[in-house]
């Protein structure tokens, strides 16, 4: 008790003690801490959380008005005078039962846990996961108010009448048939199980996923409200009266034949399965995947409507009519040759491993452009993309003048060697492993700059770069003055003699693997990566305790304390944040180790 109350003391965290129970007035976070026993009677007016504890065993009379957390801890049963008004998480604990009686007012997880069986009474009013548990069985008057999960588990039968009120997971279990009189609200799942008949007149609210199942036939009057996905399964025929409000997803499936008149909402993936032929006037009110099939034949006479269009792995030379109406084209892998002139695409163009080896002139991408490993060396001085750009591992060797970059642009392992000036990249930049020597006149970069492995050997002064800046692996060796960056700077494996005046890094400094020997007084950063071996004017010293190097600092004026590679502050902001992150003892061994830093760096200091 004495443990427990100095640590709530040390934390400021608001309590009361009256006749040997102990109220906390809030959330109680105990995450990774080494204590090992609570209090009996213990009430928290919030959420409890104890995972990753020592802790064996829940005190009796334990009142959670809030969320039970205990996963990955050693605790093999509750107790029967246990009272969580939230959910309760008991993943991959030692559990092996739950009291009778048990009323869970939110979700209760028991994934891989050893429970072979719930409790008759068991009342669950949120989700209720049992995936990866030992569950063998469940009670026959099961009710649950949300999803049940029961995915990799060895349960072969469910009861009749179950009732679930959201989805239902049986994915990779011995389930071979479904109970008379089954309820789900939300999707099912039965990927990989046992199954091998659908009862008729099934309605699914949501989902129906049922690939690589052994079902060979669907059940007449199926209703699925959201997406169908049957692939891999032994199923040649879709009814004519399936009904299927969104995707339905056929790739690898043995379907032969679709029904006349059919309309798909969200995607049709037909990919390297056994269509033979498009019925007639099929629609499809989204993306048509035709990939691994013989799309020529398929579409030679067919009267098929849809937005975008898959074609990857084609055998096509020549995209078929009204190409140029899609929102989207996927052409990966395919061996296409040209694309019409004047094409307009209000969504993605991806040509990764296509044959093409030009872009026709006024080519417009709504979306993303992605001609990765192609053999295309040369932009139209006119293209427009409102996406990301992947020209990665493609043999291009020069930029427009005039490129206007919206979101990424990707030249990883390009043939590119220059930049124009004044480019403007609104996203990530990824120039690694290129050829470029030399970076542009006011270059801006709205994310990462990555320029590892690089031949540059300085950055412009103008330079502007508002997310990371990944210099490691490259030949840069000088930094400019004044350098301010929101993000990381990662600076490992280079040839950096020294730090720059004034950097200022928001986020993570990385000088590992460097020639940098000393932390400049005007540097800001919030973590820092390093030897402390070679940095020589900082004093460190491990704190086994907590298993992390702590090390004072000259920066700003006063000497300022980092511990676990975080910038804390001063000695007084070192001492007050550690005091609420580590128990008394713990913390007490942290605070004697930063003031024997911070005195021995004072000595050095008065001695220079």
């Amino acid at each position: 008790m004495e443990q427990f109350i100095a640590f709530l003391d040390t934390r400021e965290i608001k309590y009361s003690i009256e006749d040997n129970t102990v109220t906390i007035f809030e959330n109680l976070d105990l995450t990774g801490m080494r204590i090992e026993v609570l209090p009996d009677n213990l009430i928290v007016n919030g959420d409890l959380d104890l995972k990753v504890t020592k802790i064996k065993k829940l005190p009796d009379n334990l009142t959670v008005n809030g969320r039970l957390c205990v996963r990955g801890t050693k605790i093999k049963a509750l107790p029967a005078n246990l009272n969580v008004k939230g959910s309760i998480d008991l993943l991959k604990t030692r559990i092996a039962s739950l009291p009778d009686n048990l009323t869970v007012n939110g979700d209760l997880n028991l994934e891989g846990t050893h429970i072979k069986s719930l409790p008759a009474n068991l009342i669950v009013k949120g989700n209720l996961d049992l995936g990866d548990s030992h569950l063998l069985y469940l009670p026959e008057k099961l009710h649950v108010a949300g999803k049940l999960d029961l995915s990799d588990t060895k349960i072969d039968r469910l009861p009749d009448n179950l009732n679930v009120q959201g989805d239902l997971n049986l994915d990779r279990t011995r389930i071979k048939k479904l109970p008379k009189n089954l309820n789900v609200a939300g999707s099912l799942r039965l990927n990989d199980s046992k199954i091998k008949k659908l009862p008729d007149n099934l309605v699914i609210a949501g989902d129906l996923k049922l690939n690589n199942t052994r079902i060979k036939k669907l059940p007449s009057n199926l209703k699925v409200g959201g997406e169908l996905e049957l692939c891999g399964t032994r199923i040649k025929k879709l009814p004519n009266d399936l009904t299927v409000a969104n995707g339905i997803a056929l790739g690898g499936s043995k379907i032969r034949k679709l029904p006349d008149n059919l309309t798909v909402n969200s995607y049709l993936d037909l990919g390297f399965s056994k269509i033979k032929k498009l019925p007639d006037n099929l629609i499809v009110n989204g993306y048509l995947g035709l990939r691994g099939t013989n799309v020529k034949k398929l579409l030679k006479h067919s009267n098929v409507q849809c937005t975008s269009l898959g074609l990857e792995y084609a055998k096509i030379k020549q995209l078929p009519a009204n190409t140029e109406e899609k929102n989207s084209l996927y052409l990966d892998y395919s061996k296409l040759k040209k694309l019409p002139d004047n094409l307009c695409l209000k969504g993605d163009l991806t040509l990764r491993y296509a044959a093409i080896k030009k872009l026709p002139d006024h080519l417009m991408v709504g979306g993303d452009l992605d001609m990765s490993r192609t053999r295309i060396k040369k932009l139209p001085e006119n293209l427009k993309v409102e996406g990301k750009l992947n020209f990665s591992s493609t043999k291009l060797e020069k930029l427009p003048d005039n490129l206007h970059i919206s979101s990424d642009l990707d030249l990883y392992n390009s043939k590119v060697r220059k930049i124009p000036d004044n480019l403007k990249v609104n996203g990530t930049l990824d120039l690694y492993n290129t050829k470029i020597k030399k970076l542009p006149k006011n270059l801006f970069v709205k994310n990462t700059l990555y320029l590892s492995n690089t031949s540059i050997k300085t950055l412009p002064s103008d330079l502007k770069v508002e997310g990371d800046l990944w210099l490691s692996y490259s030949k840069i060796k000088k930094l400019p003055d004044n350098l301010k960056l929101n993000g990381d700077l990662i600076l490992n494996n280079t040839k950096i003699k020294r730090l720059p005046k004034n950097l200022s890094v928001k986020n993570t400094l990385d000088i590992r693997h460097t020639k940098i020997t000393t932390l400049p007084e005007d540097l800001a950063f919030g973590r820092i990566e390093l030897n402390p071996k070679k940095i020589k004017n900082i004093v460190y010293k491990n704190c086994p305790s907590v298993k992390a190097t702590i090390f004072a600092v000259y920066l700003q004026g006063e000497i300022k304390i980092v511990g676990g590679n975080t910038l804390v502050g001063n000695l007084a902001e070192f001492e007050q944040r550690t005091d609420k992150l580590f128990l008394q003892a713990e913390a007490d061994e942290c605070k004697q180790i930063a003031r024997d830093c911070a005195a021995q760096l004072q000595q050095k200091l008065s001695l220079n």
